[in-house]
């Protein structure tokens, strides 16, 4: 099918397979390996239907790692059990991390000196806030049972369990095991945030 084609797909159609033709092409080759045609032969688009969107690799990616960002977190009710559900909600984040939304994040945090600062804060608000918002839900249960102090709910502690796996994830360039999830969690999370 070619541009010119009266059936083709156009619009959001068209994104999301060039999203996902994206963030395909980059589990298989790599972030630096990634080349806009490969995405387009990928995608069954055109060339220039890529290259009018998007003028290069980074913020094809960038725009790629929003649109997945969009659908990396659940719908999350707490148990009751406060270091389940942190230990659960921190594995999901794990596995998220070795999919191929977590090498683009890889990806666009080292193209960020070249990204705008606008584009920046929405990705990261697009990824961190909905794991805030499970963070905090948690934690406002735990404050309801009176397993968890008031003053968890600073924005830097919610955010807490989060960031560090994500730093072991930039660092060592692969997910956290489960091991270290643990770690993380009864040696710093629950210690700070325990009533």
């Amino acid at each position: 099918m070619t541009e010119s084609t009266p059936g083709r797909r156009r619009g959001d159609d068209l994104e999301h397979a060039i999203f996902d033709a994206a963030l395909a092409e980059l589990a298989e080759v790599g972030y630096a390996n990634v080349r806009m045609e490969a995405v387009a032969a990928r995608a069954k688009a055109g060339k220039a239907s890529l290259y009018k969107r998007w003028p290069d690799r980074a913020r094809l990616i960038q725009a790629a790692a929003r649109y997945k960002a969009t659908e990396v977190e659940p719908a999350f009710e707490p148990s009751g059990d406060l270091r389940g559900d942190l230990l659960k909600v921190m594995k999901h984040i794990a596995a998220q991390q070795s999919t191929p939304f977590g090498e683009a994040i890889r990806g666009w945090i080292g193209e960020l000196r070249s990204t705008p600062a606008e584009l920046t804060e929405e990705l990261r608000t697009k990824i961190e806030t909905p794991r805030i918002r499970i963070f905090a839900k948690i934690y406002e249960d735990g404050i309801a049972r009176g397993t968890v102090k008031p003053e968890a709910l600073n924005p830097r502690v919610v955010n807490l369990a989060p960031t560090l796996i994500t730093h072991y994830f930039l660092t060592r360039a692969e997910s956290p095991p489960d091991e270290v999830i643990e770690e993380f969690l009864d040696q710093i999370v629950m210690p700070l945030i325990s009533a």
